[in-house]
């Protein structure tokens, strides 16, 4: 009597069939008709989960119907689209399979907020999909806006403000700083040995050295710099000068601190201050202010004439840092005028 088999769903690989001529022998026939039951059965299932349909039903041959078809099997892969899949970051599918499952540890990963000069990709920072967070922030300046462009054509050179205490030698990130009187004050260190505390730090910065200028602004002529090279920052060096005049006189200060003063006085300026007169020798004196204040007391001299006769004195004493006292004398004469009077001062500005 014929026996009925049941299909498994099952890929048989090992088939061999009886030889004519052997013994008749219903085993292995059975077992042939079992295995190519068994492969028909599983292309039978398979073709059924690609349609979404039962294996016999007919294919689509629309586009409505083919996206029925996809609807089913996004509905099949645990709530995971295939627009999800296209779009995600990494795909993880060594069972040839992404789920929601497998993304949650992206998806979910914690907020991140970036510190300043942090640069980031990564989970989206709202912390709901996987896809690029924008480069962050250096010193709260945006480097890329939302389209990943640079959101300032300057932006990857500014390093913000420093107004507070800092040690230079951590300044080393390549770009401008723009330096208030703050990175000067208590508790900074290895600062240029500059006069005006606010200016611009330029760091220029190779895979061999790093090098730091210092502009200062305003009254201070100096530009500073110094090279951080084999692990040790050398010592800031300086260069430049600075003229000026006023009605006091002319200056010029160097980088390096020295300063000149000097100046031609009249014989009216000498009249508001008399400071002696009497038979024998008389004498005139005026307050010279320098035309820019020195850091410490300068070295003066002086020299000129006087009308009719020489000089017997001319001297300058009781300096300051920011003005003198210029004595003009003679014997035996009734009056000083003074036809010539010069004055020349050297010392620090800073």
């Amino acid at each position: 009597m014929p026996r009925n088999l049941t299909p498994e769903d099952r890929w048989e690989t090992d088939f061999q069939v009886p030889i004519p001529g052997e013994p008749r022998n219903i085993g292995p026939l059975e077992t042939l008709f079992q295995r190519l039951l068994n492969r028909t059965e599983r292309l039978k299932n398979r073709l059924g989960a690609i349609l979404g349909l039962p294996w016999d039903a007919a294919p689509p041959d629309t586009l409505a119907g083919l996206a029925g078809r996809v609807g089913t099997l996004e509905s099949s892969q645990g709530d995971t689209t295939l627009s999800a899949h296209r779009s995600a970051a990494t795909l993880d599918h060594p069972d040839r399979s992404v789920t929601a499952a497998k993304l949650a540890p992206i998806r979910d990963a914690p907020t991140i907020t970036p510190s300043p000069g942090d640069w980031l990709l990564g989970g989206l920072a709202s912390g709901t999909g996987v896809g690029k967070l924008p480069i962050g922030q250096a010193n709260g300046v945006p480097l890329l806006n939302a389209s990943g462009a640079f959101a300032n054509a300057d932006a990857y050179l500014d390093r913000g403000v420093l107004n507070s205490a800092v040690n230079w030698n951590t300044l080393t990130n390549a770009g401008t700083y723009e330096i208030r009187s703050g990175a000067f004050g208590t508790g900074s260190a290895n600062r240029p040995p500059a006069v005006t505390q606010q200016g611009h730090l330029l760091v220029l910065k190779t895979s061999e050295a790093t090098t730091q200028v210092y502009v200062p602004r305003n009254s201070d002529p100096g530009i500073y710099w110094r090279q951080y090279a084999g692990g040790t920052w050398f010592p800031w060096a300086t260069a430049g000068t600075m003229y000026g005049s006023n009605s006091n006189g002319s200056y010029i200060r160097f980088a390096d601190g020295t300063q000149i003063c000097w100046a031609s006085h009249s014989d009216s300026s000498f009249n508001n201050i008399l400071i002696g007169n009497d038979t024998n020798y008389k004498y005139r004196a005026k307050y010279w202010l320098f035309p820019a204040a020195f850091a410490n007391t300068p070295v003066v001299t002086s020299s000129g004439d006087i009308e009719g006769a020489r000089v017997d004195i001319l001297n300058s004493y009781d300096s300051s840092t920011t003005q003198c006292t210029i004595e003009v004398g003679q014997y035996n004469t009734s009056t000083i005028v003074v036809t010539s009077c010069y004055t020349l001062a050297i010392g620090r500005w800073k």
